[in-house]
């Protein structure tokens, strides 16, 4: 059987790009961490059938014209890749450059969230294209490089023979074991994250989706499905093989099944590895974060979201402030640093509901927040009513989160409002003497200081140049 060459992709951008996992964005600092979709399916092709090679320009900082030199000389069979409705309109010219640069008919399978809006307009877009990633975890990659019948594919839209674009159905609620990945591939690149208390790390996905339903988020469409502990505890544990002391756990909600995750804490504990990961408040009660500090977690990223109830009822967020201040506290009592992920410019958003937000965040025991803007991603309940209430065009298709540019006006303020509030909420809350006297006390090297300096300064251009 002869060897097919496989391209893992990630093209390149004119801006730090975030594009996997169905939610992509512009980077807030310096971040950006192994794309999640690309290494999952990579632990398909192990073995002697497949040679496979990782190009990520975004992290590489490769121009367009050095992408595509570099991807034409491995000539591959099949090309993996990511794109993005943060990038779209680069994405789309790039990949077309591709096609033709290539000289061949190679097999094209794309993952992203823009690939999951209206997917039978991206196929005419990309009429190369032979099929869309809907669940990057079950397998479907490999049979499509391999050629298998469309019908024997569990959740991806694929062109057939006949050119119609036919779509599987979206994962059920069951447990899948994936192959460890090739981690080998990512390990060594620049991968980096303000919350790793190593240069080195790697990504392990231990569930796939989220069971909870908020209305701004795409992932609650995507289903939901756990890994079996002793399929997470092999990959972890070939991971530390190669010397990586430091995970991120990139599930979207760290004990949302709790008898799993207190498993797979136990588990871990064996391993003697640091790690940081998502969760709610809810479902992180001091029972679960207790479990994860004694398995080598030291940071978990909540959603807060919103320092009003009301807002935080009609998203569906399922807690309220009391939770979240309960919740928090429990972290700093742990030992645990916590991060707070906000959403500015939700339709319901006032003058007033973003002050309470402003309020409630300086008063919290975080050690970091992330101000991010509400985008109306397709799927969600929070584009329906964007659209319902005239807020944006059934065409509407700017979705970067990052801040850096605002998606849309609320019922009650303009862009230009929420953006000047967001500049606000990053200069108050990061600024407060109290807090950089609390970080410089936290800061454990040379080594830490710089990093946390470089994290800062692109925080401030992204915000304010």
């Amino acid at each position: 059987m002869a060897v097919k060459k496989v391209l893992l992709l990630n093209p390149p951008g004119r801006n730090l790009y975030i594009r996997d996992y169905y939610c992509s964005k512009t980077s807030q600092a310096d971040y950006i961490t192994p794309p999640i979709d690309l290494l999952m399916v990579s632990g398909y092709l192990i073995g002697d059938r497949f040679k496979v090679r990782l190009i990520d320009a975004v992290v590489d900082g490769l121009s367009v014209g050095e992408c595509l030199a570099d991807a034409a000389r491995f000539a591959p069979d099949a090309v993996v890749f990511l794109v993005g409705a943060v990038s779209w309109q680069e994405d789309k010219i790039f990949l077309k450059s591709l096609s033709e640069a290539l000289g061949q008919r190679a097999v094209f399978i794309g993952s992203g969230d823009v690939l999951r809006e209206d997917f039978e307009k991206r196929f005419e877009e990309l009429d190369f294209m032979d099929a869309a990633l809907l669940d990057f975890t079950n397998g479907d990659a490999l049979k499509i490089i391999e050629g298998a019948d469309p019908s024997a594919l569990e959740n991806s839209a694929v062109r057939s023979t006949d050119g119609v674009v036919r779509r599987g159905p979206v994962a059920a609620s069951r447990e899948v074991s994936c192959p460890v990945p090739m981690h080998e591939l990512f390990v060594g690149k620049n991968y980096r994250h303000p919350f790793s208390r190593a240069r080195r790390f790697a990504s392990v996905l231990t569930e796939f989706g989220c069971p909870y339903k908020c209305s701004f988020c795409v992932i609650a469409e995507i289903g939901y499905k756990k890994r079996p502990i002793e399929n997470v505890i092999a990959e972890v544990s070939s991971v530390a093989a190669m010397g990586v002391r430091e995970i991120f756990f990139a599930t979207q909600t760290f004990g949302a099944s709790k008898e799993y995750s207190l498993a797979l804490c136990r588990a871990l504990e064996r391993l003697d590895i640091g790690w940081f990961t998502f969760s709610r408040v809810d479902v992180a009660d001091r029972e679960i974060l207790s479990a994860m500090r004694r398995a080598g977690c030291h940071t978990v990223i909540f959603g807060v979201e919103s320092g009003s109830d009301a807002i935080l009822a009609k998203y569906r967020k399922g807690y309220d402030k009391k939770k979240i201040r309960e919740t928090l506290g429990t972290c700093s009592e742990l030992g645990i640093t916590s991060v707070g992920t906000f959403i500015l410019g939700l339709p319901e958003d006032t003058d007033e509901t973003l002050a309470e937000t402003l309020d409630f965040a300086v008063s919290l025991p975080l050690d970091y927040a992330s101000f991010n803007v509400a985008v109306p991603r397709h799927g969600t309940s929070l584009r329906r009513e964007a659209l319902d209430d005239g807020l944006i065009g059934r065409d509407f298709a700017q979705m970067d989160q990052s801040g850096s540019e605002i998606a849309m006006r609320t019922k009650n303020l303009s862009r230009e409002d929420v953006l000047a509030f967001r500049r606000k909420m990053v200069r108050a809350f990061y600024l407060r003497p109290s807090y950089l006297s609390g970080r410089l006390m936290k800061i454990r090297s040379v080594g830490d200081l710089l990093f946390q300096l470089r994290h800062a300064v692109a925080l401030v251009k992204r915000t304010w140049l």
